[in-house]
């Protein structure tokens, strides 16, 4: 990385500006936020401030925003309970250390998520990412301009990031040997949008499972659904319209399982007795409706703390940028309790 354009000074707003062929204007607005830049626009001025190397002048950005020590977080989802939940814990955990919490929600927009990522540089210490649509190419010219970044719940590989996860195909393993012990004989999944690591991996790991019990892949079938419980809902209504011989179901949210377990009552599919179900997240309301939902139990507060943990470290040069997988268990309730 160089800190200086060739033959004078440090890199200036203008080299950068240059550089990604937009207005002085436009790269200002871009690494401020002061007004709205495509996010296109964005992430071009992004890369080449991290190409050229370009400082950010810590002293003026405090006087210009009168923020400080202050840690992004950027959700997908700020109505969805698992990560609501985590906002709580994170600014409480956050408020312990000294730091006050700047809250993006992304609505699982990458546009939306790459301009939120921009305007954090300006405006906060650290970043805790919750991605949309995990990407290297958003990602590697935060940690080049020294942004200190932890991901979490969604995988990014990259090196200098650090990243605090879920045990998602463990978890994904655990439903299914849950759902063929309790007598399910064909499977449906509920998968999330292609975008999430957690999605693919929990299928992954589900599949896995039902091989290692001897059900043959014809007899599972995956259907894609938004994590909501509108997704739970219409994922479900496709899934036994294609396929009325599902028995046992297993969806990548506890959003989606709950709205197919809805569903599920109103197509006329009793839960658990004609439909198992299993969920995965293991959120409040779980526990609440009827049938109680088994899921797959994350620890939510945990991976908050470490993921906070973590970043405060990295703004403070106290430690490294790491990966921790935190491990899952699997809760069994009513909707996979046939004869109860």
């Amino acid at each position: 990385m160089r800190t200086s354009a060739p033959g004078r000074g440090p890199v200036t707003l203008k080299d950068v500006a240059e550089h990604a062929q937009v207005s002085v204007a436009t790269a200002s607005n871009a690494l401020t936020g002061a007004r709205r830049v495509s996010a296109a626009s964005i992430a071009r001025v992004v890369r080449s401030a991290a190409e050229l190397g370009y400082q950010r002048n810590e002293a003026a950005r405090t006087l210009r925003t009168g923020l400080r020590n202050s840690l992004g977080l950027v959700i997908p989802d700020v109505t969805n309970p698992f990560w609501a939940g985590m906002v709580g814990v994170i600014e409480a955990l956050a408020a312990e250390r000294g730091f006050q919490v700047a809250l993006a929600n992304t609505g699982f927009d990458p546009d939306r998520e790459t301009a939120a990522l921009a305007r954090l540089i300006t405006s906060a210490d650290g970043i805790l990412l919750f991605s949309t649509a995990p990407s290297d190419a958003v990602v590697r010219p935060l940690l080049d301009l020294g942004v200190p970044v932890v991901a979490c719940d969604e995988v990014i590989g990259l090196d200098g990031l650090g990243g605090v996860y879920s045990d998602n195909r463990g978890g994904g393993r655990l439903a299914a040997r849950h759902l063929v012990e309790r007598g399910g004989e064909v499977f449906g999944v509920l998968e999330g949008p292609a975008t999430l690591t957690t999605a693919s991996a929990r299928t992954d790991g589900f599949r896995a499972g039902l091989a290692e019990a001897g059900v043959p892949s014809g007899r599972v079938h995956v259907v894609s659904a938004p994590y909501s419980f509108e997704g739970g809902r219409e994922g479900v209504r496709r899934m036994l319209a294609d396929h009325p011989e599902v028995d046992a179901l297993f969806a990548c949210t506890d959003n989606q399982a709950i709205g197919a377990t809805f569903e599920a009552h109103d197509l006329g599919r009793t839960v658990p007795d004609d439909l198992l179900v299993c969920g995965f997240d293991d959120i409040s309301w779980s526990s609440r409706i009827t049938p109680t939902l088994t899921t797959v139990r994350q620890d939510a507060a945990g991976m908050a703390r470490r993921a906070v943990e973590m970043l405060v470290e990295l703004i403070t040069d106290d430690g490294a940028p790491r990966v921790e997988v935190l491990p899952v268990e699997l809760v069994p309730r009513g909707s996979t309790r046939r004869g109860a």
